[in-house]
């Protein structure tokens, strides 16, 4: 039986066969919230990402970022740290997995069954590492939800991956690319 050793969203393979490979987007200096490698998020009405919440359209999954510290300094970093502020004319770049034909790996919170496949659930947000900067993120033990970010599609097949806390494959559901409604990005 798995630990309960949650690692965030792991890009796993593309449903068509195609590149995993992550986009550019901006974050606004000074947001306030850490987001970690493997963390969701969700893309706001100023084109900027924040990490998402159960509930919000989904954007991607994080990767990292890139900015100029006020002192000048170039951060690479697989975390954006809560309040980070950028140089004067610089921008924050983070790197996001938005296409919605990736898969992901992610560990659950609850017991999953064979049975869950194909149902829906939410993410968790966690508690991410300012260590490592990885995402704590893991799928809602919640599995049979009518509108979740994330549609299961297999428990991973690994030796030992199976109760409480085992890793599936999950694709994002309700994604900023394939909502087709008139409403507010990230709500």
């Amino acid at each position: 039986m798995p630990s309960n050793t949650p690692f965030g969203f792991a890009p796993m393979r593309h449903l068509s066969g195609g590149t995993i490979r992550a986009n550019e987007y901006r974050i606004a200096s000074g947001y306030a919230t850490s987001i970690y490698k493997g963390g969701v998020v969700k893309l706001i009405n100023d084109g900027t990402i924040q990490a998402a919440a159960a509930g919000d359209r989904i954007l991607g999954v994080f990767q990292g970022c890139q900015y100029v510290a006020p002192d000048g300094q170039v951060v690479f970093s697989e975390r954006w740290p809560a309040s980070a502020t950028v140089q004067t004319g610089s921008v924050a770049r983070a790197y996001v997995y938005d296409d919605p034909n990736i898969t992901y790996e992610v560990q659950s919170a609850g017991t999953p069954a064979q049975t869950n496949v194909g149902n829906l659930a939410d993410h968790v947000v966690g508690t991410g590492s300012d260590v490592t900067g990885q995402s704590g993120a893991t799928l809602s033990g919640t599995m049979a939800d009518t509108a979740a970010g994330f549609r299961i599609l297999r428990i991973v097949d690994k030796p030992g991956n199976s109760g409480q806390f085992a890793l599936l494959e999950v694709q994002v559901f309700e994604h900023e690319f394939a909502e087709h409604s008139q409403g507010t990005p990230g709500v």
